[in-house]
Parts: C-alpha cells; sequence; structure tokens
C-alpha cells in the first residue's frame, strides 16, 4: 500500500513538473529587439504568393538583434533576394528562431561567413556550422537590423520554427501592443454554378458603422446563382505603427450557425503553396488586392480551417442571413452583417466553354499537335473545365504556336510537365538559346527554360496562361555607378546588372563573377534593387590593378566590363 501510495504521488509529481515545462516552453521567448516592439507585418499575414511565416518588428539599420532565447547558431544564409542574411538559432527544446534581413551578423559570425564565401568564391550561401560553434545566452547580440534580401524598408523578420510548422511568435512570450480591432475593406460575392464552380464575381466596398461594417447602399445582396461563397478584403494594425498588418482569425455564420473559420496560430510550411487557394486568385492576379476566401475549395488541404465548408446553397427566394467577423490576435474584433436573398424563377447561367476536364484529384494529360501537358493529381484545388487553343502568332522571335492554356488567374498548386514542339525552323545554332516562353499578368515575358527532347522542348511549369518559344541572344546590361580610374578616396565598386528577361521559380535570372587581377572577388548582389557592390579590401596594395566583371543570363548571353583603376 505504501509502495503504491510513493509511485501515485510521483506520478502526480511528474505530470505537474511536465505541465510547468509545457507552459514555460510555450511562452521561453524574449523580445529579440530591445524596447517596445512596433508591429509591422503580422504572423500568416496575406503577402503575394505566400503566408508571412513570422513577424516584422521595425527598427533602423543597425540596431541590435538579440537572441530570443538560449541556443547555437544551426544555419546561416546569404541571399541576394527572399531572407537576405539570415540566421537559425537552434534552442534547447528542440525549436528555431530565425533572424532575417540584417545588415550584418555580430563579428566573429562575420567574420567566419566571409571566410566562407571566399571559399566557395560565392556571395550566397547556405552553411551549417558545426553544433555549438557559434552558442548564445538569451538576450545576447547576434547581428544587427538591415534591409537586405528581399526587404523595401529596415525591420527584423522574426520565425519560431520547430520541424515542418511555424508558429505565432506572439503566443510565446514576446508582446506587442493592439489596442485597434481590424478594418473590413471589401466584400465579393462568388456566384457558383450547379457543381459549385464560379462563373461571376460581384465586388462591394464596404463603409463604417460604429464598430461594425456594412454594405455600400442596402442590407440585403440578391441573386440568380443556385450557390453563393464569399471573400473579405480586411488588415489590421498594431500600436506604434501604420502597417496594413494581417488579421489573426476570420468566422462567417449563416443563419447563426458557423460555417467557416481559419486562426493563424501555426503554418506548416510544406502546406505554403495552398496559400493559392486560401485568397481569391484571380483579383490577385487582376489588381493586386489579397482577399480571404470564406469557403474551403475541395483541394486545399491547409490545416489552418474549422470546420471547411463554406459554400451556401441557395434555395429559390429564401433569405440567408450572413454574419462575417474578423479578429486580431489581441482580441479586437469587427463585424459584417448582411443578408443573401436568391431570385424566384431565374435562368442558371451558359454552360462553360472547353475542351478538357481535369479532376483535381487525378493525374491529367493534354496531348496537342504541338503542345503536351502532364499535370499531377492534386495539381488543382477544384475540378477545372479547361479550354485550350493554340493560335498562330506572327511576331518577330516567337517560334511556335501560341499555346492558350485556359486562364491565368486560376491557381494551379503543383508543377506540371510543358512540352512545346516549334513551328518555325530555328537554325541549328540558335537551339541553346531557345526558352518556353510565359506572358504574364503584367503582360511581360518569362523565361521559363527548357531542355530539347526528341525536337520538343521541355519544362516545368506553375501557372495557367500563354507558353509559346522564344530566343534570347540579348547580353544582360552592366551599368556603372560607381567606379573611376582613381579609386584611391573610394571605399567600394558599384553597380546595376540587368537582363531584357525575368525567369521562372526553376531558374537564376543573371550570373555573375568579379576578379581583381585574375582574383577571385567578393561582390554582394541587392536582386531587389538590381545593384551589384564590391568593397575594396584593406589587404589591397596599392597602386594598379584591374578589375573583371562577367555578368550571364540564364541563356549564356555574356557581358563584360574590364577596367583598370587606382588604389
Amino acid at each position: 500500500m505504501r509502495t503504491a501510495l510513493a509511485l501515485l504521488v510521483c506520478l502526480l509529481l511528474l505530470a505537474f513538473t511536465s505541465q510547468q515545462d509545457s507552459r514555460s516552453d510555450s511562452a521561453f521567448l524574449s523580445a529579440p529587439l530591445a524596447g517596445s516592439l512596433a508591429l509591422s507585418g503580422t504572423f500568416g499575414e496575406l503577402r503575394p504568393g505566400h503566408f508571412h511565416a513570422g513577424i516584422d518588428l521595425k527598427g533602423p539599420v543597425g540596431q541590435p538583434v538579440m537572441a530570443a532565447a538560449k541556443g547555437y547558431i544551426e544555419r546561416i544564409g546569404v541571399n541576394a533576394g527572399g531572407y537576405g542574411k539570415v540566421l537559425y538559432l537552434r534552442h534547447p527544446n528542440g525549436s528555431n528562431t530565425v533572424y532575417a534581413h540584417l545588415d550584418r551578423f555580430r563579428p566573429e559570425v562575420e567574420d567566419w561567413v566571409k571566410s566562407m564565401q571566399y571559399a566557395r568564391q560565392s556571395y550566397e550561401l547556405d552553411l551549417y556550422p558545426e553544433r555549438g560553434r557559434f552558442a548564445y545566452e538569451q538576450g545576447e547580440a547576434l547581428g544587427f537590423i538591415g534591409m537586405s534580401g528581399r526587404s523595401f524598408g529596415p525591420h527584423l523578420h522574426f520565425e519560431l520554427r520547430r520541424g515542418q510548422y511555424a508558429f505565432n511568435p506572439l503566443r510565446a512570450g514576446i508582446a506587442a501592443a493592439d489596442h485597434r480591432p481590424p478594418v473590413l475593406l471589401a466584400l465579393r460575392l462568388h456566384e457558383l454554378r450547379g457543381n459549385q464552380a464560379e462563373f461571376n464575381r460581384r465586388h462591394l466596398n464596404l463603409r463604417k458603422a460604429g464598430r461594425a461594417w456594412r454594405l455600400p447602399n442596402s442590407d440585403t445582396l440578391y441573386t440568380d446563382a443556385p450557390y453563393a461563397a464569399f471573400s473579405l478584403l480586411t488588415y489590421d494594425q498594431a500600436d506604434g505603427a501604420e502597417n496594413r498588418n494581417g488579421i489573426y482569425r476570420l468566422e462567417f455564420w449563416v443563419n447563426d450557425t458557423l460555417a467557416f473559420k481559419f486562426h493563424l496560430d501555426s503554418l506548416n510550411l510544406w502546406q505554403s503553396r495552398s496559400f493559392n487557394a486560401h485568397i481569391d486568385y484571380a483579383a490577385q492576379i487582376e489588381d493586386g488586392q489579397l482577399f480571404n476566401r470564406c469557403w474551403q475549395l475541395p483541394g486545399n488541404t491547409a490545416d489552418i480551417y474549422v470546420p471547411g465548408g463554406g459554400v451556401l446553397a441557395l434555395p429559390a427566394g429564401a433569405a440567408t442571413k450572413l454574419r462575417f467577423v474578423a479578429f486580431d490576435l489581441a482580441g479586437n474584433s469587427t463585424f459584417l452583417e448582411c443578408w443573401l436573398k436568391a431570385r424566384l424563377g431565374a435562368a442558371g447561367p451558359p454552360a462553360p466553354l472547353y475542351n478538357y476536364l481535369l479532376p483535381f484529384n487525378e493525374a491529367s494529360i493534354l496531348s496537342e499537335p504541338s503542345l503536351k501537358a502532364h499535370f499531377p493529381a492534386g495539381s488543382f484545388y477544384e475540378d477545372l473545365h479547361l479550354y485550350y487553343q493554340a493560335v498562330a502568332e506572327e511576331s518577330y522571335n516567337i517560334y511556335s504556336l501560341v499555346h492558350q492554356l485556359h486562364d491565368l488567374r486560376v491557381p494551379v498548386h503543383h508543377s506540371f510537365q510543358l512540352a512545346i514542339r516549334p513551328t518555325r525552323a530555328i537554325p541549328a545554332p540558335l537551339l541553346p538559346k531557345a526558352f518556353i516562353a510565359y506572358c504574364n499578368a503584367r503582360g511581360e515575358t518569362v523565361n521559363y527554360g527548357g531542355q530539347w527532347r526528341e525536337g520538343w522542348l521541355h519544362t516545368q511549369a506553375n501557372a495557367l496562361g500563354d507558353y509559346y518559344i522564344m530566343l534570347d541572344t540579348v547580353p544582360p546590361r552592366i551599368e556603372t555607378l560607381l567606379f573611376r580610374e582613381d579609386m584611391r578616396n573610394e571605399g567600394r565598386f558599384a553597380f546595376r546588372i540587368t537582363d531584357n528577361f525575368t525567369t521562372g521559380p526553376e531558374l537564376q535570372t543573371l550570373y555573375y563573377r568579379g576578379t581583381i587581377d585574375g582574383s577571385w572577388a567578393l561582390f554582394s548582389f541587392d536582386q531587389k534593387n538590381s545593384r551589384l557592390e564590391c568593397r575594396l579590401e584593406d589587404s589591397l596594395a596599392p597602386g594598379r590593378h584591374q578589375l573583371r566583371l562577367e555578368v550571364w543570363d540564364a541563356l549564356g548571353n555574356m557581358t563584360v566590363f574590364e577596367e583598370g583603376f587606382t588604389r
């Protein structure tokens, strides 16, 4: 009996200790910046092409960035775009914190990274230092705020990760004041056919009424559609910053019953492409607006939704009560309440024009005389009535039919295989200069690359729209920003490098290599500004030197800048 009682006490103590550890583990972070935090980006916020996987904290260039918890640097990245200069800190509880867009690392890390850049002769790096080489206590400086990578203002991008998941850092001990409720800007009514495919959209700007929002004219919407769904344009603002941040939670109630909900405590990073199904993708393509869908498409597997659904069946003549409620993480909320009524005896929408039916959960193959496409299962978020046609194009430098592959406003989840056969002869010496071109929403030509196999040009694509074959024989451009023959009073060279085509996700637009007197020189590249810069090392001896800068594009076209200078 005494043994059993002792065992029970031990189990209770173990359970209590485990609960205490769990509570401390869930709030183990301290702020990575000193002082009050100004939140310029929220977790899960909608950004063009992705959910924001962390929070953005405002601060001036050069402000120290501190370790949010004890740990060691597990990974270091240096990138021309993306996160720029970034650190990944590993913590004893198995989680990671991420510190991105840094101006520079702390001195011993900066020196080691620079040595690796010279050793590998590459500015861009993805490094994994040996465990414990760079270990720091909570609150120790790791680096300094900057604007490296795809950052258009000085700030720290900060993340909390564990495995494949990113978590909201504001639920793990970091606090940022927010006393303002979200703002509801616009509502879109999506009218759906009997198979729940969209055939029409209606946009309604909202007006404020106290803490609530209202439709522009009446509190009732009318529709002829048998089914309907909605999307909402909304944002939130925290104290100390005027940035339009994302909301934390959205609820959609139908006749006082919860029909759809999402909340942003965590994000599965392996599901990041599902962003295209979360938003009204057509609205993003057309005018850059990021509406939250208030219904879950069948092929959207992201796990932020409770319970899913959100499509309304509309019996003719029936009125349906609608309520949309947006929350921020601080608990501030706002809402829109209105009604939707289906008209009696309305004519149904016309049948869509299509020549392929592609089920979203099955693989599909298109085989045409001069185009082949293979879509793996899960390429789409709902069944697609795909329309395809090939159009002859006499424009200079187009060597195939223009293959109109449905509509670029329909999102694609997985990349798909695409092959095009030219319809104009391409001289053999120019075959390596051929690429599959894509016309994006701005009317720009994007280079998707390609490999020749048996007379067809093959590539991977990730969007619907117009594809065709073009040639690129034009070398990149090098514009001198800072270079003179006498560099004795200057500390760096600076150039702007550009090309005639941008590239798709599988290709790098430009490559470069610089040497001084034949030895590799460290050039840093700021992709957002196309700026290439080389700081002159103190070890460079006074006297005459020769700079050579080579820049080439994805098709191997090269431009060379070569000049002498005095140091």
